[in-house]
């Protein structure tokens, strides 16, 4: 990729979990309708099939680039169809985010709700979702010196994401993990299945897709026939979202 700040390099992959009885294998379709990936990422058009694609992001047929290394810029790309095919899922996207500096850019979200997204102040996205929200928080707003962080928030819609303390006191759980400039994309993995929710990443040091676990919850109760999508912000200072 060029020198973006945030970018999703390789795609995002969704597959459903199922299983037919309680102590028989997982077995993962592939879907195609909510995923994405290079190469031939995006359409002539500059458009993803089956994926809105608005604000400052900008599809190629290599990457998506959520958004541009400058200042205050925001964008996102939210999946046009709801999700029906099943209550589990796996999703696995591959991301880079770079910058000049020691400090980061605002920061990167996953996205599972019961809503399509819109442009707003979450990580490029709306406040009060209902659903899953994984942050990438790359700026350290609190000054706890413990950024880059991953972290996971459940939200009922009537709660206002605070950023003055990266919300420290609204997440589910997170880990410390440095995601900034590295050599390789950096991959993530969300498992939701049986209401046990799993994030597990690699270090983006190597080629190899050695995940680590980040967090793992029970008794996590997701919407049905939620919408998928992932944005990105730049705040005071500039840096690149790419995948």
């Amino acid at each position: 990729p060029g020198r973006m700040l945030l970018t999703i390099v390789s795609g995002l992959l969704l597959s459903v979990l199922t299983t037919v009885l309680a102590q028989t294998p997982v077995y993962r379709r592939f879907e195609y309708k909510h995923s994405f990936r290079a190469p031939n990422l995006s359409q002539r058009d500059g458009s993803i099939p089956f994926w809105m694609v608005t604000g400052d992001a900008i599809a190629s047929s290599e990457q998506l680039r959520l958004a541009p290394s400058m200042r205050s810029r925001k964008g996102i790309a939210w999946n046009k169809r709801a999700f029906v095919e099943s209550e589990n899922f796996e999703i696995e996207m591959a991301f880079k985010v770079t910058g000049q500096g020691r400090v980061g850019a605002d920061g990167l979200a996953l996205w599972y709700t019961a809503q399509q997204g819109t442009l707003g102040p979450v990580f490029g996205s709306n406040d009060y979702w209902t659903g899953l929200g994984v942050m990438f928080d790359s700026f350290d707003n609190d000054n706890m010196k413990n950024n880059p962080y991953v972290s996971v928030m459940i939200n009922d819609g009537t709660r206002s994401y605070d950023h003055q303390t990266d919300g420290t006191q609204q997440i589910l759980t997170g880990c410390q993990k440095d995601f900034r400039n590295k050599p390789f994309p950096v991959h993530i993995k969300v498992e939701y299945s049986k209401n046990i929710l799993t994030v597990s990443m690699t270090d983006g040091l190597t080629a190899q897709h050695r995940f680590e676990l980040c967090m793992r919850a029970e008794n996590i109760f997701l919407p049905r026939n939620g919408y998928f999508g992932i944005s990105a912000a730049t705040g005071a200072l500039a840096g690149s979202f790419f995948i």
